[in-house]
């Protein structure tokens, strides 16, 4: 049986859709999670999914440059101006992530050897020891980087969906957008597919979820659904945990 797909059939953007709404959303629920009293006891998994949330917004970015944007260019040549301002939008991120970045250097914990006791160990055991106090900026100095940068990403993403989703639905050929999809995945290092991964679907509706089981393999939906959800849910726990009941995905 041919595996080609239908001369008819037009790109899917539920996966790219969906890492829209896991940007807008994650950024903005990091924030309220780093004011949120009872974070301090979670900042290992809050910087650290902060940091995992950076990475799958460079990972997209990555992939329009080199693969999106030149093909809808020359699928659409009238696009070019809008193309151009949403480059220019997009170059402006580059502010509000580094300032989130910086905040996250920050806040960061490290470790710092306490001497003042180490001579008298030293006297009565015969041993030099050391004890170590964990340091690091109040984990709510990255809430308003995180909310500015939430609100940028907002702004980007709508004028993107506003100027290239109907052209991509219209003139964008199958080949070209399993490209992208393509570059988009690959551009995720291995060790972070699966927690990616989880964070997206945990953003889907009933809709788009349905839907993402009727189109992928069995093997897929099984390890999707069966695995890496309930994992994600398990992690969550340790970002979100804090906040009130139902606030986490």
């Amino acid at each position: 049986m041919s595996t080609l797909a239908p001369i008819h059939a037009r790109p899917d953007t539920t996966a790219l859709l969906l890492s829209h709404t896991a940007l807008r959303g994650e950024f903005a629920r990091l924030a309220i999670a780093c004011r949120a009293p009872g974070a301090e006891p979670l900042r290992a998994g809050i910087t650290d999914h902060v940091a995992l949330m950076l990475g799958v917004l460079r990972h997209l970015h990555e992939a329009e440059e080199d693969v999106l944007w030149p093909m809808l260019a020359a699928a659409a040549p009238y696009l070019r101006p809008e193309l151009d301002v949403l480059e220019a939008q997009r170059a402006a991120l580059a502010t509000p992530v580094t300032r989130v970045r910086l905040a996250l250097t920050s806040t960061a914990l490290t470790s710092t050897a306490t001497t003042g006791t180490a001579a008298t160990s030293t006297a009565t055991t015969g041993t030099a020891a050391t004890s170590t106090a964990a340091t690091g900026a109040p984990l709510d100095q990255l809430a308003d980087p995180l909310t500015e940068l939430a609100a940028a990403v907002r702004t980007y993403l709508a004028a993107k969906e506003e100027a290239c989703l109907d052209a991509i639905h219209a003139l964008l050929p199958m080949s070209a957008w399993e490209r992208f999809e393509e570059a988009r995945r690959w551009c995720v290092p291995p060790a972070d597919q699966s927690r990616v991964e989880g964070v997206l679907l945990s953003y889907g509706s009933p809709e788009q979820l349905a839907h993402l089981r009727a189109t992928t393999s069995r093997l897929r939906g099984f390890i999707a659904f069966r695995l890496t959800l309930p994992a994600h849910h398990r992690r969550m726990r340790g970002v979100y945990g804090h906040l009130a009941a139902g606030s986490s995905r």
